[in-house]
This record gives structure tokens, C-alpha cells and sequence, in this order.
């Protein structure tokens, strides 16, 4: 018989999407090119109290995963003293293993794209089903696993300009050290540690909403840029989109899931747009402009949803 739906990609988005369609009875393959083991480029940082909430719809025990729970978060900054936040749900996970045991079961079929049916794009930066998009907005990244740290807890250290950060996440007994920025100077912060193992690659920094559809390919999570402009995560605004998906093809089927896609999209993440000229303001000067002052309510929302209680003047205040 022939497959109706083909997922693309079998990252967090990719694998949540994949049983949750299964799991209502839908007839789904998966398909990922990553090798056996391949260890993940990523920060493992996400806020547990909303990755509960989706794994427990897969029949996921996220606690299961979860390496470090933040204590106290630090914020940095080369021109600003270090500033201590309060958690509220910030953690890193396994997610190496979360996907490893989330793939032990999925029928793996290679994706023929003359086959009729859906295809979900969830590559992620590679866009690999829907192509390439204009305007795109990629950072560099480099990062270590590491033995040690000069940071026991959560740590942020932001580039002047707004370009990037730096950071340290404890992932149980070892660290994740990485860096991400619009210039590969600073990755030089990163290499200073000792690493345990070496992972790089871009990170999409811009929303590409416009360009989540190609035919009969949809996309979802980074591949479309759920990507926080701000803080740079991904897992929870990724897990959101794949849980839209779901339940735009449930209600409308897989000829008309997409137009409804598009919208509820844009209803739910179309402040991205906001963030991301924020950051551009903020990287060419621009500083007191109306539409920063406007974006301010959503920065609080996108570090709050990362886990972290976050007062807004200690946000104004480095950049000013």
C-alpha cells in the first residue's frame, strides 16, 4: 500500500510528528539519513514543564532524559555586570538517547518524491525536501562536550552588538561549551576548553514562514525557522509546530492541511518576525527605534517559555 504520509527527518519534531499521526492511525513512514549513534549537534537546553507535557502525548517519559536542572542562571555580558535569574523550568536533556529509543520502532522507508501523498520536511537547517529560501539567516556555530567548565550552572556570556552568545550548560557529570555567533571570531571562546567530543554547524536564526510549503512538501520545525531570534532555541517552538501540523492534516486531511497550516503558523509564531528585526536593529545600532520598544513584551515571552524568569530591564540594560 502506499504511503500517505512520509516524515523527513527524525529529529525531535520529526519524531513527534511521526507517532503522533501513528498513534491516531495514520498511515506514516519515516526516514532519516543519520547514522546509528550520530551524536547531535544542540544545546540538550529546553524548559521541562512543556516538554513533559508533549512527551506524555507520545507516551514519553521526559524525566526519564533529563541530565541537569538549572539552579541559578547567569546572564553576561561585555558590557554589563553578571546578572543571577531565577529558573523556571530550564534543564538539559538526553536527547540523544530521547531519539535514539523514540526511532527503536518506526518503519524507515527511503522518501521517492515522484510518490503521491505528503512529505514533512523536518531536516531541519538543510531544508532538504523544500529548497532553499530567500532571506534566509544562518549563525555559526562550534560546540564542545566537555569535562569541565569554568561554569558549574547555567551561564550566558552575550557578544557586544548583539551578534551572539556564548554559553555553558551542565549535562549531568560533563558540559556542553558552545558558542553562536555572525562572526567566527567568536568561536574562539569555545576553544579554550579541552573537548570530549566536537560538533558544529549553522543554526537558522530568521522565521521563514513565507516558505513552508513546496507542492506537496510541508515543513516543519527548524526547517520553517521555529527558532527563537533571542535565546536561539528550538525544541519546544519545533515540538509547537509539529503539534499544529498534527492537527491542521486531522481535522482537514492531507490535500488541505497546509493552507491551515500557513495561518495557525503565523497566528502562533508570527512575532518571531518581530524578534528577529530586533536583533537586526540592535546589530546595526539602532537601538532607540519604536519598533524595539514594541518587541519588548516578546522577548519576555521567548525567555520565559525557555525556562527562564527573566526581568526586562535587565534585558534593556545590556543592550543600552
Amino acid at each position: 500500500m502506499e504511503e500517505r504520509i512520509r516524515i523527513a527527518g527524525l529529529g525531535i519534531s520529526g519524531l513527534y510528528l511521526y507517532w503522533r499521526l501513528k498513534n491516531d492511525g495514520f498511515d506514516v513512514t519515516g526516514f532519516d539519513i543519520k547514522k546509528e549513534k550520530f551524536y547531535i549537534p544542540c544545546g540538550y537546553a529546553t524548559n521541562e514543564n512543556i516538554m513533559q507535557k508533549y512527551m506524555s502525548l507520545i507516551n514519553i517519559d521526559f524525566e526519564k532524559y533529563v541530565f541537569s536542572r538549572a539552579n541559578q542562571i547567569t546572564f553576561a555580558g561585555n558590557k554589563f555586570d553578571d546578572r543571577i535569574l531565577d529558573p523556571s523550568g530550564l534543564c538539559t536533556f538526553d536527547k540523544n538517547k530521547l531519539e535514539e529509543d523514540g526511532r527503536n520502532s518506526i518503519e524507515i522507508s527511503k522518501i521517492n518524491r515522484n510518490k503521491g501523498g505528503l512529505i514533512i520536511d523536518a531536516t531541519g537547517i538543510s531544508r532538504s525536501y523544500l529548497g532553499k529560501s530567500p532571506g534566509d539567516s544562518q549563525y555559526f556555530t562550534l560546540e564542545y562536550l566537555t569535562d569541565s567548565s569554568d561554569h558549574r550552572d547555567f551561564y550566558f556570556y552575550f557578544f557586544e552588538g548583539g551578534r551572539g552568545y556564548f554559553w555553558s550548560f551542565p549535562l549531568g557529570n560533563r558540559y556542553h561549551i558552545g558558542a553562536g555567533s555572525l562572526s567566527k571570531a567568536d568561536l574562539d571562546t569555545v576553544r579554550k576548553y579541552i573537548p570530549v567530543r566536537i560538533t558544529s554547524r549553522n543554526i537558522r536564526m530568521s522565521p521563514q514562514f513565507s516558505y513552508i510549503q513546496n507542492g506537496n512538501v510541508i515543513g516543519v520545525g527548524e526547517a520553517i525557522g521555529t527558532v527563537s531570534p533571542i535565546t536561539g532555541e528550538g525544541i519546544v517552538p519545533s515540538l509547537r509546530s509539529a503539534e499544529i501540523l498534527y492537527e491542521c492534516i486531522k481535522k482537514y486531511g492531507i490535500e488541505d492541511a497546509g493552507n491551515a497550516y500557513r495561518h495557525r503558523i503565523m497566528d502562533e509564531f508570527g512575532y518571531y518576525y518581530r524578534l528577529s528585526r530586533l536583533v537586526s536593529n540592535i546589530q546595526a545600532g539602532r537601538i532607540l527605534n519604536l519598533s524595539n520598544i514594541a518587541a519588548i513584551k516578546y522577548v519576555k515571552k521567548t525567555v520565559n517559555e525557555f525556562g527562564i524568569r527573566l526581568e526586562i530591564l535587565s534585558f534593556i540594560r545590556h543592550f543600552i
